[in-house]
């Protein structure tokens, strides 16, 4: 008897990215396949990939050189590129890229696994010249994926889960190619969500991240009555969910109801994820955010008066084009201003088809780098005194699975706070347990587990 095909899919670069891997795994899994545990015991190799940052993209060139290599002496092999890169780089595959047999962009992973059943039997049926067959082409508007009911063997954590609900993007940030590779803002509707985050309750998820690239504009496409705070509200009302997350949100959508859900409803989680890229008003006019410095802090504000719990964190920008020392020294104070739980700091990288890749790429690279260097460094001064800050607190920790260091187990805060703590006969993966924090560790906690019945204590407080 032979064995079922094995396939190994590698993904690149957002949460939605490791979402739309889950969803091609599990059609693929209910279609007879089995996981490789590497691309070398595969007979399908799919690379899930992302065109936000030249550097996710150099990484899947320099992987689809060595896969042609290994086509040649396979000829059966089946290589696929799904995600963004396929819609962004769809001619350029199809022309330069004989060896790759699936192209498929990310609104058509709905039937992924007939897609690649095509390109198998094609490569089937190939003479034995070598020559590729013609590829199996997704790309634009498909059969979408967010219908697919996901196998649990394929998340990471088997109590939780990601969930989208919303696709592509309408904000027109001149530095971003999303709106290209993803489309318009397209919105699930409110009790198709409730339905898919039920089920998954219903099979064992009680933490969940809401997905969506300007998730808190959810639903302006749909009507005015639909909106992320309804959403977040619906959601709370399903009895065995624990923790209702979401990113990523835009400053300009920070309304006065979400910030009423952030504060009033206790099992949404305490971070928010509120990206301002840059703390000099002449840069984010030239990134076209649509806010100014000014406003970015009346929304800090106005968050922090009714939600002071909530951790915030940003993503920035340096070395966009015309960026000066002073444009630099203004991202700088924000950041000090602000004080951040968490920030991603990225050089510019110019993307094709953008509006800022028309612009002169300026910035020399030392100083993108120099630049970089320092924003890491102000904002591991925030994250070591932050953590410093919670010990002696108690945290509700939910167990993710064991440490890399033996003997200990790993779990997150309701702030998304990384926990390491030793293992004992009542920790399981997917289980609440109370952690008293008794040392800092910057980007992450140690911490001691407590009785099951000791209150779990805000920050700041001591027990």
């Amino acid at each position: 008897m032979s064995r079922p095909p094995r396939y190994h899919l590698t993904s690149y670069g957002c949460q939605m990215n490791k979402l739309d891997a889950e969803l091609v795994e599990s059609r693929l899994v209910a279609a007879g396949y089995e996981s490789a545990a590497s691309d070398a015991d595969a007979d399908v190799v799919l690379l899930n990939t992302c065109s936000v940052r030249q550097h996710a993209e150099d990484r899947v060139w320099s992987r689809l050189g060595v896969l042609r290599a290994r086509k040649r002496r396979e000829p059966g092999l089946v290589v696929g590129v799904l995600g963004c890169m396929a819609q962004e780089h769809q001619r350029y595959l199809l022309a330069r890229m004989p060896h790759v047999d699936l192209v498929v962009g990310p609104s058509a992973f709905g039937d992924i696994d007939v897609k690649v059943g095509e390109a198998r039997a094609r490569n089937a049926e190939k003479s034995g010249d070598g020559k590729q067959g013609a590829h199996v082409l997704a790309v634009g508007e498909g059969v979408s994926g967010d219908a697919i009911v996901r196998d649990p063997r394929v998340r990471p954590h088997r109590s939780q889960a990601w969930v989208s609900v919303m696709r592509g993007c309408n904000m027109p940030c001149s530095y971003c190619i999303v709106p290209s590779t993803r489309g318009q803002e397209i919105s699930r509707p409110i009790d198709v969500v409730v339905e898919e985050v039920q089920r998954l309750c219903d099979d064992g998820v009680t933490e969940i991240t809401l997905l969506g690239q300007t998730v808190n504009a959810y639903g302006r496409d749909l009507s005015r009555d639909v909106t992320l705070a309804r959403l977040l509200h619906a959601l709370h009302a399903i009895p065995a969910l624990r923790r209702i997350a979401f990113i990523t949100s835009h400053p300009n959508f920070l309304s006065p109801d979400l910030i009423d859900a952030l504060a009033d409803l206790p099992r949404v989680a305490r971070f928010l994820h509120l990206p301002a890229q840059s703390g000099s008003d002449r840069m984010l006019k030239a990134m076209r955010r649509g806010y100014t410095v000014a406003r970015y802090l009346s929304r800090v504000e106005q968050l922090r008066a009714r939600a002071p719990q909530i951790a915030l964190h940003s993503d920035f920008i340096v070395g966009y084009p015309g960026e000066t020392e002073a444009d630099f020294e203004a991202t700088v104070e924000l950041m000090e201003r602000v004080r951040f739980a968490q920030s991603y700091v990225f050089k510019y990288s110019p993307r094709p088809g953008t509006l800022s890749a028309e612009q002169a790429d300026d910035v020399p690279e030392d100083k993108k780098a120099e630049r970089n260097a320092i924003l890491l460094q102000v904002q591991e001064r925030h994250i070591q005194a932050d953590a410093q800050a919670l010990v002696g607190t108690v945290q509700e920790v939910l167990v993710e699975g064991e440490s890399k260091v033996d003997g200990r187990w790993t779990g997150r805060t309701v702030h998304h706070r990384l926990v390491h703590f030793p293992s004992s006969d009542r920790v399981v993966a997917g289980c609440y347990l109370p952690v008293r924090v008794t040392q800092a560790l910057g980007h992450s906690l140690l911490g001691e587990l407590l009785a099951e019945d000791h209150a779990v204590l805000p920050a700041g407080a001591t027990a």
